[in-house]
């Protein structure tokens, strides 16, 4: 399949906002950051915690006394197909082939983005994506060692962090939880015009971005 990159489709792709403001045509698919799951830290599952019990944080110091604190979770990235055939075509089916990616996270949990990279990856499977514009999840497992990527947040600015994102509240879209974590990703997609491609790549996080 012949493969399109972004550019090459602007005399058809007239609107590209995710709100289907303006005199779109054919709109891209949009994404946004939806949650985090099954969020692993040193063993310890967050995801109905608010806190750590006195013996798991001493375990987790303890692991990062070692300099080794795995983190391993499944992020939720939402995607819509906006081409629903009423204000524009319809696009009855897009699939997303590859989506590689870097995660980074907000070592500050006050105002501005204080960013360190912490994983790369890829998709395990493709996504189809239906033109209905209902939410479509694509899941991103993420696994780092907390001690090599965020050593400058020290331990217990870590647990702040693994707890805002990855907890009982983490799943809450604003910037102090959700919003601390931000995806950079490439995604290739198959439609029946070929494959899109996003030069440059896309920044994912709490509002939709195309």
């Amino acid at each position: 399949m012949k493969r399109i990159a972004i550019p090459a489709l602007s005399a058809l792709l007239l609107g590209l906002a995710c709100d289907g403001s303006g005199p779109a045509i054919f709109q891209l698919l949009c994404f946004r950051l939806e949650g985090t799951a099954q969020f692993i830290v040193c063993g310890i599952d967050l995801d109905s915690l608010d806190s750590l019990t006195p013996v798991q944080l001493s375990g987790v110091l303890a692991a990062w006394e070692t300099g080794q604190v795995p983190v391993d979770f499944t992020l939720d990235v939402g995607v819509r197909n906006p081409n629903d055939g009423i204000t524009g075509p319809l696009l009855s089916l897009a699939q997303i082939v590859d989506f590689p990616w870097d995660l980074y996270v907000d070592q500050s949990s006050g105002s501005g983005f204080d960013t360190a990279w912490v994983a790369s990856g890829e998709i395990l499977d493709p996504v189809d994506v239906p033109g209905d514009s209902e939410t479509v999840i694509v899941p991103v497992a993420v696994s780092f060692d907390a001690v090599q990527v965020l050593d400058a947040l020290g331990p217990l600015g870590f647990v702040d962090l693994v707890l805002a994102v990855g907890g009982i509240d983490g799943d809450t879209r604003d910037e102090d939880r959700l919003g601390r974590l931000l995806l950079r990703a490439e995604p290739s997609v198959d439609t029946p015009f070929g494959t899109m491609e996003y030069p440059g790549g896309i920044w994912v996080w709490l509002d939709w971005s195309s």
